[in-house]
């Protein structure tokens, strides 16, 4: 006998019959107003029996009471087929006194209807979408089909009309949401239900998804707590057999709890087999067969000896799973079967007829009726429910499709009329893969490639991009048109590029070879951004290839391939060319984006943002960066939003705002790990965190960065963090260790990386006795900062040229310094740096007075900004100059608020109501106005009013 597990889920069916048929309901239609608190009837709720299962009802019993006061959350319950998953939940629902519960399922026929499942969880709310912003509730009439389809809504759009209708309903009293299945789920359902589940931690909303393991699609649920209910201990097992005794022999109790492996539905399904002898017999495939196997051999059996008209009809009500029985009875009459003919199942308790609607007992039971039947026959069944529902009827065609065995232009037309349904929706998904389906009964090979292409490009849209790839391969292995190719390669290049991969710059080339030899005017994209990609790898090889084939081509658009090549040997001390023309070449593309596309357009704005800040023009980076951030948060536009966060955020940085650049690093580090997007989650945290912590002297932080940013890059990223510990180290007092980190960068490969860091690696040098190494880096920033035209670069010019003159010379370099300091309000932190070095020199030439002023002025800065360990040196040198009073720093409000609070406070104080910060932050007004309850009293504040007035 197995040793005895823990304790894990159970659910125990009264026996079967159709009187105990209600105990196994499960509705899929939820709750409406007139009876909000419970979906299921009383006596489902009083006729199902758990054992074994206390304490996975408690941690669903503690989302319950937390949702009460408003800290609500969801929960993912996975399981193995039967192994009662359904019924814990159920066991909850009378526990939910006080709860509007919302309830559905997902249905295998389903999985590709775009938001066929939140269509039917939201039935009961949908007077409400009217009292939702108009984009949101535009958005949601779309996707739910209510909509005139004017315009393809965003799936975070979606998935925050979800959250505000949810939330609405929560108002009066907290909503339990359960979907059950959801494995089959529909994607974009799914989509916008996790980014609802994501955000409720301060509502008073709980859901819970119920998900198989095996047998099913994975669910994947990143940032969703999940309970896995295993096996029933051997007391709980028993128990549940003792309630099937008088239908047990004797001799085969002990085999069933050695074969039911503690699965609850398999001890209530293997006794029922026709006999003993053929209990004994399934033993003798026990090595063959899971407990899942085993359990669907039961049903098999079951069904095989129901009669054949009426395995006709539950094989019909199987391939359909919508239930409408007025479909499946005509559908029926063509293969010789009615719904009288349902009793006999009705009767052995496999199906139901449940408002209106015939239903399974168990989705096992539905997958046993459809896949135990022959194909042949699977076949028929399709094409009559195909003329059941007519030739204009979206479903006819999906059936149709099932019912094609070969290559059939009418199945796949049919199919990519389904693509054009799916698309005026907004279900990408469901887009995708109604084309791929189509694609593969397309008998031209043109057409099918073409077909292929509109798939890929679908799947990219909807974030998918292994399945965009792979769609993209596929359509290239069909054809030798020139246009498709160029196409198929322009979206392989870019999922590579934007992940990192070094590979993408060949792909780029494809692209640019095939459109140059259509004639196609537009070679000059792919090459630009094969240019970048080369640029960012480190590759300047390929950067000049790029180059010499923008010469080649010709056009009017390949000039600008030509000038990013400039820039970007420019700015990586490649020789022909100077970090001065760099900069100009990069001026001249500020307005360039040509995206051959829609879906690129905004991503070549934020590339174009990106050109700014490398330029040294942080004013426009930041506004740039600002207006596409709230571009792509109107449009939901996830992906490039993403990477508009990360271009604020450093230039956030640059102005001294640590506490928002933070948010910003925080807010794409989050969406990023909702879309996996590994190498934007790399990015956050060495782009920004990882200076911030730096500058601070947060060693152990600095180290934790660094080890996350590894584990979350791609294979074959660059991870920039030297640049950042090299200022660490400075900040430390380990010159030495800071020389060497920025001068191996400044003479490797990527020397871009420690640019605008070059004041850095002086100031270890001097410290070191080592300037005579630096000068050739030095006259290189010098150079790119002259070009910017900007007053804070040429202050850290001036800053290092004081610590490599002489004493006489220095004097007037580091006056300079701080006079252009003063001009502009860029980058505070090296402002103080600068008060500090002179300070330093002007104690060390006996102009004291002078140097404790400047001293003062460093010390509360850096006090300000958190810097640590230069606070510590500025207190320390304004000591040695005689000044042992206390510097007070003008506290920095934005450092008390969390970066979620500090987000919302800004726009609260630019005067935006709750609704539209929630619709900026994708989250809730309740949680807006949460976050805004924490954030007054840390302020100081009790209104938007005195929150305006502050200095944040």
């Amino acid at each position: 006998m197995r040793s005895k597990p823990s304790p894990a889920t159970t659910t125990a069916r009264a026996p079967r019959g159709p009187a105990s048929r209600a105990a196994a309901s499960i509705d899929p239609v939820v709750c409406d107003d007139a009876s909000p608190t419970l979906c299921e009837s009383p006596e489902h709720a009083t006729r199902t029996v758990l054992y074994g299962r206390d304490a996975e009802l408690d941690t669903i019993q503690a989302l319950l009471d937390g949702a009460r006061v408003g800290h609500g959350g969801a929960l993912v319950v996975r399981g193995e087929p039967g192994i009662g998953k359904s019924a814990i939940v159920d066991a909850v629902i009378p526990r939910a006194d006080g709860f509007t519960v919302l309830r559905t399922l997902g249905v295998e026929a389903e999985h590709t209807w775009s938001y066929a499942g939140l269509q039917m969880l939201l039935h009961p709310l949908l007077h409400r979408i009217d009292l939702l912003p108009a984009a949101q509730a535009e958005a949601l009439r779309t996707a739910l089909g209510m909509g005139d389809g004017a315009g393809r809504p965003h799936s975070l759009q979606v998935g925050l009309a979800l959250l505000n209708l949810l939330v609405d309903a929560s108002a009066k009293q907290p909503v339990y949401v359960v979907i059950d299945d959801a494995h089959w789920l529909d994607r974009d359902s799914t989509n916008a239900l996790l980014f609802a589940a994501r955000r409720m931690s301060t509502e008073s909303i709980t859901m819970v998804l119920v998900v198989r393991d095996g047998f099913a699609p994975d669910f994947p649920a990143p940032g969703i707590p999940e309970l896995t209910l295993g096996p029933l201990d051997l007391d709980s097992s028993q128990a549940i057999l003792d309630m099937r005794a008088d239908e047990i022999p004797f001799t085969s109790r002990d085999w069933i709890l050695r074969m039911a492996e503690g699965n609850p539905l398999a001890l209530l399904e293997l006794p029922a087999a026709d006999n003993e002898e053929s209990l004994l017999r399934a033993d003798t495939s026990n090595s063959r067969y899971s407990t899942t196997s085993r359990i669907k051999q039961a049903f098999t059996e079951r069904i095989i000896a129901l009669p054949e008209c009426t395995r006709t009809i539950i094989l019909l009500a199987a391939a359909e799973e919508t239930g409408e029985t007025a479909v499946i009875a005509e559908a029926a009459a063509h293969l010789g079967s009615s719904l009288a003919d349902l009793e006999p199942a009705e009767v052995d308790d496999l199906v139901r007829y449940h408002r209106g609607r015939i239903e399974f007992v168990h989705p096992l039971i539905r997958s046993t009726a459809y896949h135990s039947a022959p194909r042949a026959r699977r076949i028929e069944a399709h094409r009559a429910l195909s003329e059941a529902f007519g030739d204009d009827d979206i479903r006819a065609a999906r059936h149709l499709a099932a019912a094609t065995t070969g290559l059939d232009e009418k199945a796949a037309a049919a199919l990519e009329s389904i693509a054009s349904y799916e698309a005026e929706r907004g279900g990408c998904v469901a887009e995708m893969a109604a084309l791929e389906r189509a694609a593969s009964f397309t008998p031209d090979h043109y057409q099918r490639a073409r077909r292929l292409v509109l798939a890929s490009q679908t799947a990219y849209a909807a974030g998918m991009t292994g399945k965009a790839v792979e769609l993209a391969e596929a359509a290239e292995r069909l054809t030798d048109d020139h246009v498709l190719l160029a196409r198929t390669a322009l979206i392989r290049a870019t999922i590579l590029s934007w992940a990192g991969h070094s590979k993408g710059f060949d792909v780029w080339m494809e692209s640019a070879e095939h459109y140059a030899a259509t004639g196609h005017e537009n070679t000059g994209y792919p090459l630009l951004r094969g240019v970048w990609n080369a640029w960012e790898t480190g590759d300047f090889a390929k950067v000049k290839y790029a180059s010499s084939l923008a010469s080649k081509y010709g056009g009017s658009n390949n000039a600008w391939v030509r000038r990013l090549a400039r820039a970007a040997a420019g700015l990586n001390r490649q020789p022909d060319d100077t970090a001065g023309e760099a900069v100009d070449a990069l001026r001249s593309l500020y307005d360039y984006y040509q995206p051959l596309h829609e879906d690129f357009k905004a991503f070549d704005q934020v590339l174009a943002a990106r050109w700014r800040f490398l330029a040294g023009d942080v004013p426009a980076a930041n506004l740039a960066a600002a207006v596409q951030v709230r571009e792509c948060r109107e449009r939901g536009a996830l992906s490039p939003l993403v990477q508009a966060l990360l271009v604020h955020a450093q230039t956030q940085f640059h102005y001294g705002r640590y506490a928002d650049a933070q948010a910003s690093a925080s807010s794409a580090i989050e969406l990023a790990h909702e879309q996996n997007d590994r190498r934007a989650l790399m990015q956050g945290r060495i782009w920004v965190l990882l200076p911030i912590a730096a500058i601070r002297g947060e060693e152990k932080r600095c180290r934790e960065l660094v080890a996350a940013a590894i584990e979350d890059a791609p294979e074959d990223s660059v991870i920039p963090a030297d640049t950042a510990l090299g200022l660490l180290e400075l900040g430390l007092g380990r010159y030495e260790a800071a020389f060497d980190r920025l001068l191996r960068i400044a003479e490797g490969l990527t020397p871009m990386e420690v640019l605008t860091q070059v004041p850095t690696l002086v100031e270890a040098a001097f410290r070191s006795g080592r300037l005579g190494e630096v000068k050739a880096a030095f006259d290189w920033f010098a150079d790119w900062a002259d070009a910017t035209g900007r007053s804070y670069w040429e202050a850290l010019v001036e800053r290092c040229r004081a610590l490599m003159a002489t004493e006489a010379e220095a004097g007037a370099h580091f006056a300079r310094a701080v006079e252009l300091h003063r001009a502009d309000d860029i980058d505070p932190f090296e402002r103080a740096r600068t008060e500090l070095v002179y300070g330093e020199w002007l104690r060390r030439v006996r102009r004291i007075n002078e140097a404790r002023a400047h001293l003062r002025e460093a010390t509360e800065v850096f006090e300000r900004l958190g810097a640590a360990p230069w606070t510590q040196r500025a207190q320390g040198e304004l000591r040695a100059a005689g000044d042992s009073t206390a510097v007070e720093s003008k506290p920095d409000l934005a450092e008390l608020l969390t970066p979620q609070e500090l987000q919302v406070v800004r726009l609260a104080a630019d005067g935006l109501t709750n609704r539209q910060i929630g619709e900026q932050l994708f989250v809730s007004p309740r949680t807006v106005g949460y976050h805004l309850y924490n954030a007054y009293p840390k302020l100081g504040v009790s209104s938007r009013t005195e929150l305006a007035k502050l200095d944040l």
